[in-house]
């Protein structure tokens, strides 16, 4: 009962952090909005939109004291197979100079695949946008390239998350590593 009580104060921590970030995040939110438009201008075909998800697991070596585990979800559309824009969310724990402490990113998630139309094809993935903890909250961006195999995943990348503490006493600190990650999309 205490993890979901945890687990609450923490989707409870994120969604004051959209708040918080308001303005940019219907700026950003817009601006995806009007890319899915230029992309359908472009493009003489019919374009074809549909529900797209991908969940992933994974690990962040971004952590002080050895790897991080985090775990992810993304929930947006996808255009003509190719282009993804989405709304991810998710939960990991990481280790700073002052404790292990979880943390719950919010984020926008874009992912061009390659080769939508063959099973095997190369992806290029960025997310951005912010984490809460208890302790305090921060960036949260990752670039990534990997492959999608049928409905499998795999990516690996950078991830930096500068987090900005509440109490005055603990320096800021900067999580900067590698992620390695693995899941499904559809």
């Amino acid at each position: 009962m205490e993890v979901v009580l945890s687990l609450w104060n923490y989707f409870k921590m994120g969604i004051c952090l959209l708040k918080n970030m308001g303005a940019r995040a219907l700026i950003l939110a817009a601006s995806l909005l009007m890319c899915v438009s230029l992309f359908a201008q472009e493009n003489e075909k019919k374009e074809t939109y549909r529900y797209a998800n991908i969940t992933e697991f994974g690990l962040l070596t971004a952590g002080l004291k050895g790897v991080a585990p985090e775990a992810t979800t993304a929930h947006g559309i996808s255009v003509n197979k190719q282009h993804y824009f989405g709304l991810g969310f998710g939960i990991g724990l990481c280790q700073t100079r002052y404790d292990e402490s979880a943390y719950m990113p919010i984020f926008l998630n874009y992912r061009f695949y390659f080769k939508p139309e063959k099973t095997f094809s190369p992806h290029v993935n960025v997310s951005l946008g912010g984490i809460a903890m208890e302790e305090g909250r921060g960036l949260y961006s990752s670039v990534t390239m990997g492959f999608k195999a049928g409905i499998f995943s795999f990516s690996s990348g950078l991830s930096f998350t500068p987090i900005y503490y509440k109490e005055k006493t603990k320096k800021d600190v900067s999580l900067f590593g590698i992620t390695l990650k693995c899941g499904f999309s559809f």
